[in-house]
């Protein structure tokens, strides 16, 4: 995936063509401000129409390193070691 630097005084002229650019090539654009990056417009995901199509994209999505995987986890179970116990909705 490419993505299309433009200035923030460009996109701002043009925002409407930007937009279909983004929208059309399914890129995302980085908005550059004095020749540094400060935003990205990225397009939307499209829905999944059926589950093979979900299946698909399960495999094609972006994989946490095993440490942030472990940090993740470790945080799961900080918070729910932090919980209070559920109280029934009638108390």
């Amino acid at each position: 995936m490419s993505e299309t630097a433009i200035s923030v005084t460009d996109a701002a002229k043009d925002f409407l063509r930007l937009l279909e650019v983004v929208e059309r090539k399914r890129e995302p654009a980085i908005l550059v401000r004095e020749g540094k990056a400060v935003a990205t417009l990225t397009p939307v995901p499209e829905t999944a129409h059926n589950c093979a199509e979900l299946a698909d994209r399960w495999l094609k999505l972006e994989r946490l390193a095993p440490n942030e995987g472990e940090a993740f986890a470790a945080d799961i179970e900080h918070a729910r070691a932090n919980l209070p116990s559920p109280k029934p909705s009638w108390d």
